[in-house]
Order: C-alpha cells, then structure tokens, then sequence
C-alpha cells in the first residue's frame, strides 16, 4: 500500500480502504502496523476508513487482513470502522461490519461509525489515562484529513 493509504500516528494506524487494493499489498501493512505496535507497550488502536465509492474486497484480501490482525495478536487494544457516505450503501456496508463483528469475537472492542471524529473520541479510553489527550486527538484528526488528501486508496 502506498504511505498515503496508510496512516501512522503515534500508537493508532489508519487504513483508507476501498476494497481494491490487491492482496500483495497486505503485507507491506502487516510489517509497518507490527513495527508500530512494538514501539507502544500500551498497543495500538486501529482505524479504517472505508469510502462511499468502496466496494467488497475479494475473499483473498480477507484472509489477508485477519492475517495482518492475528500478527497484531495483544498489541490491539481496540479497532474501529468509519463508513463514509450515507443513505442505503452506508447503511449497507454497516451492517455488513455488525455481521462480522457479531461472528468474530474479537479480544479486543470494535466499533462502527461515520464520524473520523466520533471514531478517534471511541478510541480515547482504550488506551489508558495520559496517552491521548483531547488536544493529542485534534492533532490526529488533522493529521489523518491531511495525510488522507481526501482520497481514497489508489488501485494499480
């Protein structure tokens, strides 16, 4: 994945998804969320932007990215959704989530939303007193929005 699809920021990693990007590209993510979350003994938090123009990734991009969050293994300390768009296809691809997150039994919490911002808020308590603060979360929402350029993943 190009550095412009995957967003390091301090001990939480953001992915903007469109469901395109091939499963070679899995493990690049792999490697620099792992190298992130040895660097953080609190964990890591993750986020995923999913944009209105996204589409299902393949079964294949699947099993890579539950590979990507088994090698996260203790480290993830919660993992959020944020679904772009509204109306039905919002709608939609929300329900889809609340699906697997049903069947998945994570370890760690999850959540769903449409709001970068109500996103970033969920992720605040889970990571201990002190490591986040309101101003530290601002300084994330503009670093993500400015990273993100408004785009979402490139496709070869």
């Amino acid at each position: 994945m190009s550095n412009g699809n995957v967003i390091l920021w301090r001990n939480i990693f953001v992915v903007v998804d469109n469901g395109k990007v091939p499963v070679s590209e899995y493990s690049s993510l792999k490697k620099r969320v792992v190298d992130q979350a040895s660097r953080f003994k609190e964990g890591v938090g993750g986020l995923v932007i999913i944009p209105q123009s996204a589409t299902p990734p393949p079964q294949d991009v699947r099993d890579a990215i539950n590979d990507a969050l088994l090698g996260l293994a203790g480290a993830l300390r919660c993992f959020c959704w944020v679904v772009e768009g509204a109306g039905f296809q919002a709608a939609m691809v929300r329900g889809v989530l609340n699906g697997i997150r049903m069947f998945s039994h994570q370890s760690y919490p999850t959540f769903i939303t449409g709001s970068l911002d109500e996103a970033l808020a969920w992720m605040l308590p889970h990571f201990g007193e002190g490591l986040l603060g309101v101003t530290e979360l601002t300084q994330a929402r503009l670093q993500i929005k400015r990273e993100r350029g408004g785009i979402a993943l490139r496709t070869p």
